[in-house]
């Protein structure tokens, strides 16, 4: 089974799971284990996280071992991206038959389809860029940006404004590698840039999220509570931590401390040398896909390995970026680590389609002269 592996990929992958787990186990297990070791709900979280990995790396590998032209023959892509739509259509439908003003999930709150939608997304747009000869047409352009657009909206009736800027960012880059001429991009990215600026400015609830991100000690108590938390937590840990299991702002004070804030437990247990671990894994993640990438000779490899390096390197960015407050609050799942079945499912999916690409491409030698993802000539 390994045998499908990139190795660099695979240890990476290990890395970041297992300091994801520690932070479950910390905050989960540690700190109710003396008075509660009987209880299986404290043990809930890890196990779920360790099956659902399981659960992915065997996916992962079984996808590996087949062509990824599978899902690009015929209607197939059509069919996967009007299921990723159809996917959050349900949710919408969900939310106003239960009246919560909130719901971004399907099967009660056990499925996100976001995470399975960038999947269905990267695929249509790599088999749609190439099959259109790289959007040179307006029409092609247009029935591109359809399916992403028509996403970023049904997100935003969720509400899911991260998850919306999130596709479109994907999309951009995408079709911008794809080929796009500079005449559309030059039209596209200021109107791609106004409407994302509209989806973050354009509710009370945001402004507020926009305020505290500039100056959280004008409300320390509501709006600002979390990004102090978090940073207490980064400027506790030091340059060593205060040792797994010792931290305190896990204890309540910082929420979704194994979630979209599992980096600031590592801060704060781990110190800078456990960030820098972190960092350094995702570097060798991201860059091995993109060492990939770079020497793909087919068009639509180079756009699915560059599509899942940027699903994984925007992901880390926005998250460290958020957890840090260079950026206002919007929870992004850090990929292999916050604790998350959807997310960790979907993440593994991913890495099972880039070992499809890498192991039935007849790019990939050692001897293959590196080509650019600039290479296809912006006309």
């Amino acid at each position: 089974m390994l045998k499908y592996w990139d190795k660099w990929i695979l240890y990476s992958l290990l890395g970041l799971f297992l300091f994801g787990e520690m932070v479950i186990i910390s905050v989960n297990i540690v700190p109710y284990f003396m008075d509660s070791y009987t209880k299986i709900s404290i043990y809930k979280k890890p196990l779920t996280q360790l099956m659902v990995f399981l659960l992915g790396f065997l996916l992962a590998s079984l996808l590996a071992r087949y062509d990824y032209r599978l899902f690009l023959r015929g209607a197939i892509p059509y069919l996967i991206i009007n299921l990723s739509l159809l996917s959050l259509v349900l949710v919408i439908v969900k939310k106003y038959t239960s009246g919560k003003p909130v719901e971004r999930w399907l099967f009660g709150g056990s499925v996100q389809p976001l995470e399975f939608v960038k999947i269905g997304l990267i695929l249509f747009l790599s088999y749609y860029i190439v099959r259109k000869g790289n959007l040179r047409q307006w029409k092609y352009l247009i029935w591109a940006l359809f399916f992403p657009i028509a996403m970023a909206f049904l997100l935003l009736l969720q509400p899911d404004k991260g998850g919306a800027v999130f596709i479109l960012l994907i999309t951009a880059l995408m079709v911008y590698v794809g080929g796009v001429p500079k005449r559309v991009y030059l039209i596209v990215i200021p109107l791609l840039f106004f409407f994302i600026y509209y989806i973050l400015t354009s509710k009370d609830y945001v402004t507020g999220r926009i305020s505290a991100w500039r100056n959280p000690f004008l409300d320390p108590e509501d709006s600002g509570y979390q990004i102090l938390q978090s940073l207490y937590a980064l400027a506790r840990g030091g340059f060593m931590g205060v040792g797994i299991g010792q931290g305190i702002q896990k204890m309540g004070q910082l929420p979704a401390s194994d979630t979209d804030y599992v980096i600031a437990v590592i801060g704060e247990e781990m110190g800078f040398l456990g960030i820098f671990s972190v960092i350094l894994f995702y570097c060798i993640l991201v860059g091995r896909l993109l060492w990939y990438s770079l020497r793909a000779e087919d068009l639509t490899e180079k756009l699915l390995l560059f599509g899942i390096a940027f699903n994984f390197a925007l992901s880390f960015l926005w998250n460290m970026a958020m957890v840090s407050n260079l950026i206002p609050p919007k929870g992004i799942a850090l990929p292999f680590v916050s604790y998350g079945a959807s997310n960790l499912l979907a993440s593994m999916l991913f890495i099972g389609l880039a070992h499809s690409v890498i192991n039935h491409s007849k790019s990939f030698s050692f001897s293959t002269t590196s080509s650019a993802l600039t290479s296809v000539k912006h006309a």
